[in-house]
């Protein structure tokens, strides 16, 4: 009790100091109780400072922690699987070989599985999210907030799941703790809910900027996948996160690319058809591996349901079946990047790349699927390079001497699977660039990459991610909440005030009411009322360049192939057209009889969201039994 109440003290005694030092800065007037209720934004506005400073050290900040975490991260998964899978046989214990390690190998992720399932039921209390989905999800519906908790509990269950050899990888992982400590960060300095989605990008960029050793494949990651925002408001923290956090990494785990490649380059170009033909492959194969392992998982839970498994179980169980594949073929442990390698200098056996191209969504499955932990990135690669091997070598032999080497479309196949299980080609394509260093390749790699997720696209609707949200009801695109945006009308935020005219109006009026007032788009219409097109600022400027406007009427100059909003459309609609063209206002016409009833602004659209979503995380928030992770 004495040591509390001098705790207490010493917390005391230092607001009054820090709140005695601010006052001589002639900035702060509150007392010190008041200083420690105050917000961020509050504290700059009372120092007078801009906030775009020091939201960068902020995000400098997030970069240096989330690097220090990849770092502890990777070693420790690197000291666990040596411990576990090469230590025995250091100490000179059975070898791989040996029927007692035969017996042993399963048991190890089985060990790890069981560890993370009771950690996760008695520590957690809760059973674990998808990694990725959970972090769009809070970016699209929570205003970026994640449990002040969830990175620390993210580490620990993938540093042992992946570390004793489960099917997943690493790299998803640390940018999902990566995110969540960004957005701890953002709630403990009480940010507004666009600094925190920045800021969680920021660790996200951060964290896979670490483990991949490329700053430009974190950004665009973050801003293309988990995001959905390229302004430069958003992409400057996130450029500072990575850069910062590739620079920790770098000086702790070395300065050199992931993968060993030989100088590869396009022996000609018609050889680009076959590396289009290794992007359809690609996609496809994407495909199958989502759908392989989304069956596997809802079998895994129907088998849970069942026979009435405890969850803490499942993870031991998913760990037993990775292992009895695994200990087979040992290139399938999520831990390993050797067969990826092998694929790439061209030196990996027909026998292993059959295996693991059939069998890597499948361990990755047993081991993510049954609640253990890991990302896809790395067996998405995996499985890539292993098709993209298969496929070099045949065309070698086909066409000896027309092709590049077997690891030039390994590379490429790595880099195109992997696009279309993200549908992220410009991720992928700037990632594999840092971690091959192999600039001659960009041009295959763009190309599959591109094809790649187009056929995915256009073959099954799902991304990794996406199937999980979908299944929650759940639809996000562009940074935003499509399902709830979907469920309101752009009825509710249409304003009935704008300028129009008739299609027989004189062009001299439409110049007038310009120059009358702030309005840059007139409306025009028939005398009924049927919309018949607008009149901006384009057409406008084109009229006072040419000065000649004498006998000119509306219908005259008027555009009419514009985009419409339509009294039965939703709000998800317009915030999608707002988010991939330059329109700041959209006319809303009538479905029955083409009439024009209001226009829709772009600020009114967002801000009307925005609004809703609160409401709604409100309501969430205060609802009774709600323990968030």
């Amino acid at each position: 009790m004495l040591h509390l109440k001098d705790n207490h003290r010493i917390v005391r005694r230092l607001n009054t100091l820090f709140q005695l030092i601010l006052r001589k800065s002639r900035y702060y007037k509150g007392t010190s109780q008041q200083l420690v209720r105050m917000t961020w934004a509050s504290f700059l506005a009372q120092l007078n400072l801009n906030q775009d400073l020091p939201f960068l050290l902020v995000a400098i900040f997030v970069g240096l922690v989330t690097g220090y975490v990849a770092v502890v991260f990777h070693e420790a998964i690197k000291i666990i699987s040596e411990v576990l899978f090469e230590g025995p046989t250091a100490l000179g214990l059975p070898s791989f070989n040996n029927a007692t390690r035969l017996i042993l190998l399963p048991l190890i992720p089985a060990l790890g599985g069981l560890v993370v399932g009771l950690y996760n039921a008695f520590i957690v209390k809760a059973r674990p999210e998808h990694g990725l989905a959970s972090v769009i999800k809070a970016v699209a519906q929570k205003e970026g907030r994640i449990s002040k908790k969830s990175w620390i509990h993210k580490t620990f269950t993938s540093v042992v799941s992946i570390g004793t050899g489960g099917g997943g990888g690493r790299e998803a992982p640390i940018a999902q703790v990566g995110a969540a400590i960004g957005s701890t960060v953002a709630q403990l300095l009480k940010f507004s809910p666009a600094r925190t989605r920045t800021l969680l990008g920021c660790g996200a960029a951060a964290g896979l900027s670490a483990v991949f050793n490329a700053p430009i494949g974190g950004v665009m990651f973050a801003v293309e996948v988990i995001l959905g925002d390229f302004s430069v408001k958003t992409f400057s923290p996130i450029v500072v996160a990575a850069v910062v956090s590739t620079v920790l990494s770098r000086s702790y785990l070395g300065n050199y690319p992931t993968f060993r490649v030989h100088e590869y380059s396009l022996v000609s170009n018609t050889e680009l058809a076959l590396y289009f033909i290794l992007g359809v492959l690609a996609g496809l194969s994407a495909v199958v591996f989502i759908r392989t392992f989304y069956f596997i998982e809802e079998r895994l839970k129907k088998f849970e349901k069942r026979f009435r498994v405890p969850g803490w179980a499942m993870p031991a169980i998913g760990g037993l079946l990775c292992g009895l594949v695994s200990m087979w073929v040992p290139e399938l442990y999520g831990f390993s990047y050797d067969v990826i390698n092998r694929a790439l200098t061209g030196t990996e056996s027909w026998e292993n790349m059959i295996a693991v191209y059939l069998l890597k969504p499948v361990v990755a499955a047993f081991t993510v699927g049954s609640g253990g932990s890991g990302g896809m990135f790395a067996p998405s690669m995996k499985m890539g390079a292993m098709l993209g091997g298969m496929y070099g070598k045949m065309v070698n032999q086909l066409l000896p001497g027309m092709t590049a080497a077997s690891g030039a479309y390994a590379l490429v196949g790595m880099g195109a699977l992997t696009a279309g299980i993200m549908r992220a080609p410009l991720t992928v394509i700037l990632i594999l660039f840092e971690v091959t260093g192999q600039y001659e390749i960009v041009l295959p790699i763009m190309f599959a990459a591109v094809t790649s997720a187009l056929v995915a696209r256009l073959s099954y609707p799902y991304t990794m991610e996406t199937y999980v949200l979908e299944k929650e009801n759940v639809r996000v695109g562009f940074g935003i909440a499509l399902t709830i945006a979907g469920n309101i009308s752009v009825m509710d935020v249409m304003r009935k005030n704008f300028i129009r005219f008739s299609d027989f109006t004189r062009v001299e009026t439409i110049i007038e009411s310009f120059h009358n007032t702030l309005e840059s788009n007139f409306y025009v219409t028939t005398d009924d009322g049927v919309f018949v097109g607008v009149i901006g600022l384009e057409e406008m400027s084109i009229l006072l360049r040419e000065g000649a406007v004498t006998g000119l009427i509306a219908e005259d100059i008027v555009k009419k192939n514009v985009t419409v909003l339509y009294d039965t459309s939703k709000l998800d609609e317009a915030l999608k057209i707002f988010e991939i063209t330059d329109h700041s206002i959209l006319p809303v016409v009538s479905s029955s009889n083409g009439r024009m009833l209001g226009v829709v602004r772009q600020d009114d659209t967002f801000s009307y969201y925005r609004k809703q979503m609160n409401l709604i995380t409100t309501d969430e928030n205060d609802s009774p039994g709600n323990n968030s992770r």
